[in-house]
């Protein structure tokens, strides 16, 4: 007995989601009880814990939406078909119509269902899909961000130094995304001065791939490829939340680790680097106001449903002072334990000044850089379970990311 296949159906039509699931209720090769998403948000979700065979997306004239699910699909869901579910008011209100279905071709649908839907039609769909050689989950690269509630924490030192010491070990297959749109100084960091920014990106978002992404990108002596944060406030306001979600797309499919720094502001762009994020890291540091502000952000991560062992907490420039918070303590102020606590060393603050990662400024047995490097150990560990198991990183088994390893 073959396997019956599962549905994503997305719209928010409710009637058409009736309409569609009573439709694949009676075609036996299909689940009976097809997985029905009324936005975006819901649906990416639902592929990304349930990784249905076939997605259904309603398409309407202003495609970008769809497009942008489309391309975060294939990211999240590699082994799952989208099909553009295409209604009469799309070729009435469409300026384009065959514009629009090349660059939805573009973004990740790889076919197309006229409403009214029949069975046959739909039947024919499914066989076709079934037909296909069964092949292996695609390998994909993973996704850190580092994030936090305040700027000021040495997020984006502690972001620039582990995606430096990643690619030492793994040269050109680390991609560093700096989207601290508005303070972005990872360049800075590493002494780079790069000719483009996420700026050209979103100027050349209509013809970007994995080639022209590596071109737009600088690469340190390391080995890392950086993909610099724009030039001033005023370019920032181009890159939008859609453009860095193709960044990722196509990063995880170029690149085996993608480092993102991410501004201290939890906004649109934040969640979107948030839903293709495979490990999270709050940075704070152990000063009552800002650890509130992290237990506030921890807590609006679970909010939005973003899974709680994908998070870990980095406690940065730790110093044991006398009326200072230990362990413990801070443990007990954000309501979950510390998984890196990486200590106060003014090599760091020189490294940064000279623009060096510290792996090429400080002697390896500083404490600083030795928990650093047990924190690069984590995240080459995800990757290489992953790898090895052909699984999908936003599923990986829990033993890899509820016990990590602890910074001492």
């Amino acid at each position: 007995m073959s396997e019956k296949r599962q549905v994503l159906i997305v719209t928010p039509s409710e009637s058409l989601r009736t309409e569609l699931r009573d439709l694949l209720k009676s075609i036996d090769s299909v689940a009976s009880a097809p997985l029905m998403a009324s936005d975006n948000r819901q649906g990416l979700e639902l592929a990304r814990t349930r990784s249905p065979q076939l997605a259904i997306v309603e398409l309407s004239a202003n495609t970008i939406p769809a497009q942008t699910l489309a391309r975060e699909l294939s990211a999240v869901a590699p082994d799952t078909t989208v099909v553009g579910l295409l209604k009469p008011e799309f070729f009435a209100s469409a300026p384009s119509e065959s514009r629009l279905l090349i660059d939805s071709l573009r973004s990740g649908f790889k076919d197309f269902l006229n409403y009214p839907v029949s069975k046959g039609e739909l039947e024919e769909l499914i066989r076709r899909l079934s037909s296909e050689t069964r092949r292996s989950p695609a390998k994909l690269g993973a996704v850190f961000s580092f994030i936090s509630n305040k700027g000021g924490v040495g997020k984006s030192t502690l972001s620039v130094n582990a995606a430096a010491a990643l690619a030492q070990r793994y040269p050109d297959r680390v991609l560093l995304v700096d989207a601290s749109l508005q303070l972005g100084v990872a360049a800075s960091l590493l002494d780079l001065q790069p000719t483009s920014t996420l700026t050209d990106v979103a100027r050349e978002q209509n013809r970007l791939d994995q080639t022209l992404l590596e071109q737009l990108t600088v690469r340190h002596s390391s080995g890392l490829h950086l993909l610099a944060a724009p030039k001033n406030p005023i370019e920032a306001t181009r890159v939008t939340e859609e453009i860095l979600t193709q960044v990722l797309t196509l990063g995880r499919r170029t690149y085996d680790y993608i480092v993102v720094d991410t501004f201290p502001v939890f906004d649109a762009i934040t969640v979107a680097l948030l839903d293709l994020t495979t490990r999270a890291y709050v940075v704070t540091e152990n000063v009552v106001p800002t650890l509130l502000g992290a237990a506030n952000l921890i807590e609006l991560l679970d909010q939005l449903a973003f899974p709680s062992d994908h998070v870990e907490v980095i406690i940065n420039r730790f110093q044991n002072l006398s009326g200072s918070l230990g362990r413990e303590d801070i443990a007990a102020r954000i309501g979950r334990n510390i998984d890196w606590v990486l200590p106060y060393d003014k090599r760091v603050i020189s490294a940064a000044n000279l623009g060096r990662p510290i792996i090429e400024y400080s002697p390896t047995f500083f404490r600083f850089r030795r928990v650093l490097a047990k924190l690069v150990d984590s995240m080459e560990e995800v990757v290489g379970h992953a790898k090895s198991n052909g699984t999908t990183l936003e599923r990986l088994p829990a033993q890899f990311t509820q016990t990590p390893t602890v910074g001492e």
